[in-house]
Parts: C-alpha cells; sequence; structure tokens
C-alpha cells in the first residue's frame, strides 16, 4: 500500500518572491532548498517543460554550475510544489536578482568588476556545456555573494526550450546560436533598462 504523503505548510511567512505565474517559498523544514507553487494550478506547461529538461541533463551529467538545480517535487498546502535550490550567500542570506542590485545600488567600480566577471562566467559555463534557455532576464539570474568581493551568477528561472522539437538539446552548433542571440540580446536589454555595459 503507497504511503500518503503529508502536504507541507506554506505560508506568507515563507514566502520569498512572487512572479506571474508562480511563487516562490523558503522550504518550512530546508533551509538550502525552495519550493515554487503555480498561482494558477493548470498554468503549469512553463514548469513541465522546464522540470523536463532538468531530467535529460540530470541523465547526462551535464555541470549544472549556475544553475539553482531542481531537487524534485513534493505536495503542499497551496498545490503540487516543485522542489530547487536555494542560492544564498557567503552570510547566509537569500541571494538577491542582478535587477536588484542595477536598481538599489551604487556602481562603483569593485562593483561593475564583480558584476561583469560573473556574468563572462556564467555565460562561458552555458556556451561550455551548451545549455538551453529561455529569453534571460535580470529578475531571472541572483548574484550569490561568495566573499565581500567575489560572487557567482545563477539561473533560478526559465530554463530548457519552448520549442515543440528542442534541436538545440541534440546539436551543439543550434545550441551555440541560439545561446549567441540570447546573451547578445540579453545585453542590449541591460544597457537599454539599465544603463550599464554588462559585457565590459
Amino acid at each position: 500500500m503507497k504511503l500518503i504523503e503529508s502536504p507541507l505548510a506554506l505560508s506568507d511567512a515563507l514566502l520569498i518572491a512572487k512572479g506571474r505565474h508562480r511563487a516562490c517559498y523558503q522550504h518550512p523544514d530546508h533551509p538550502e532548498l525552495c519550493i515554487k507553487v503555480h498561482l494558477d494550478p493548470y498554468d503549469d506547461l512553463e514548469t513541465i517543460r522546464e522540470v523536463r529538461y532538468f531530467k535529460w541533463l540530470h541523465r547526462r551529467k551535464v555541470n549544472l554550475k549556475g544553475i539553482a538545480d531542481y531537487r524534485g517535487k513534493y505536495p503542499t498546502t497551496l498545490g503540487m510544489g516543485y522542489v530547487y535550490e536555494l542560492v544564498r550567500d557567503y552570510d547566509g542570506q537569500v541571494s538577491k536578482t542582478l535587477d536588484h542590485y542595477l536598481k538599489n545600488f551604487e556602481l562603483t567600480e569593485p562593483r561593475i568588476n564583480a558584476l561583469t566577471s560573473a556574468y563572462q562566467e556564467f555565460k562561458q559555463t552555458f556556451q561550455r556545456h551548451y545549455i538551453s534557455m529561455m529569453n534571460l532576464k535580470a529578475y531571472n539570474i541572483v548574484y550569490k555573494r561568495e566573499s565581500e568581493s567575489y560572487g557567482r551568477f545563477y539561473l533560478i528561472d526559465n530554463l530548457g526550450s519552448a520549442n515543440l522539437l528542442p534541436l538545440s538539446y541534440f546539436f551543439t552548433s543550434i545550441a551555440t546560436r541560439t545561446l549567441q542571440r540570447k546573451f547578445m540580446r540579453f545585453e542590449s536589454l541591460v544597457r537599454e533598462r539599465y544603463h550599464f555595459s554588462i559585457n565590459s
């Protein structure tokens, strides 16, 4: 007989962020994890696509450095929850988005150097491993501070391809061209919206 899993209790006190389609909560039992739930339980196509791609990457043992990894799903009091790595800074604080840093911090030379270096490392990792993603946004990337002067970028949303037949998963030449376009578009968006050259 299969045991029924008791749903995890999620409350506003555990809420980290809320987007158009999903809300993200701190896992009540594991501080290194978060749980994403759908605001509309029938609007789950994005998550299904993302989870399928994570499983594809896991089977191929792809290096997921720079990505908040998927850990499985679990029922919650707000519906089915999808469990991910929760990216935290060296001091234990939940890592902030790139959007947060570009809007709220004075861009001193050391901070500019830290952000641009983190971006180059992030970009090279995705290109080296041909990792597919949707369009990059500054609020879908967090900057994990690993010290006062050094950090890394992590993608926390929009992994995988929306194409019915995602050729970029199977052909590195297509993946390379697709990534080049997406990174160029992202760099242009950051220049226009935040007046910041992240590819310096």
